[in-house]
């Protein structure tokens, strides 16, 4: 199984910049390639399910329902299948987010950008005001969700439609350049781009990894600052 058409290369020395929110950040999902105790486990405030992961010899994956069909993953169990995680440090300025990902049937993994999370009733971190850039088997798509008036709301704010394979390793890359009115968003995977602007964007993030839908594989992860232009 070989990587297709990745969009950048990142194989340069990364490191989190303790205390700040400021700075870059690399990591494997491989056995021993990552500490846990850098992320949170997040929890989606659409289900009570928190979410888990199952380590692999050079990968992570989403926990999923072991009796549940592939239609029910994706439909009335998709609660059970979904786990995001978050660095627990902030980011801002340009940065460039990746993660090489895999979808072991039709999706979803997903890069997710957070701003501050909040609690469940049960004190479990749970997401807030976020962005999913989701690849799945006919495109990216670019979820916005958000709450207004203390309910849950979710837009499209962008998306590309182009086929992605079952079981190939692609890298999904995110650049974020805010310029004081939001932020240009430039996405891409399997040598495709595109881009959309953001004006609600907000000055410092979370970066993570969501899995759902299905079991998805990530391999690793990185923000890496841009240099201004």
């Amino acid at each position: 199984m070989k990587i297709k058409n990745l969009l950048i290369t990142l194989f340069v020395p990364f490191f989190l910049i303790p205390g700040i929110s400021f700075g870059d950040y690399k990591c494997l999902f491989s056995e021993g390639g990552w500490n846990p105790d850098d992320w949170l486990i997040v929890k989606s405030p659409r289900w009570d399910y928190a979410g888990s992961w199952i380590q692999e010899k050079d990968h992570i994956a989403n926990k999923v329902p072991s009796d549940a069909s592939r239609e029910e993953m994706l439909e009335k169990r998709a609660g059970e299948t979904y786990t995001s995680m978050i660095l627990k440090e902030k980011f801002r300025g340009s940065v460039e987010i990746s993660s090489t990902i895999s979808f072991a049937d039709r999706m979803a993994p997903l890069i997710v950008i957070a701003n501050d999370y909040g609690k469940d009733s049960g004190n479990r971190p749970e997401h807030r005001d976020h962005l999913e850039v989701v690849l799945y088997e006919k495109g990216i798509n670019v979820w916005h969700h958000y709450f207004k008036d203390g309910k849950l709301f979710t837009r499209k704010a962008a998306f590309m439609k182009t086929p992605f394979i079952a079981n190939e390793k692609y890298l999904l890359a995110v650049k974020i350049e805010p310029n004081g009115k939001g932020a240009m968003i430039t996405v891409g995977a399997g040598g495709k781009t595109f881009g959309f602007f953001d004006e609600s964007f907000p000055e410092s993030f979370h970066a993570g990894i969501t899995g759902c839908e299905g079991v998805n594989h990530f391999y690793d992860f990185s923000v890496r600052q841009l240099k201004l232009k």
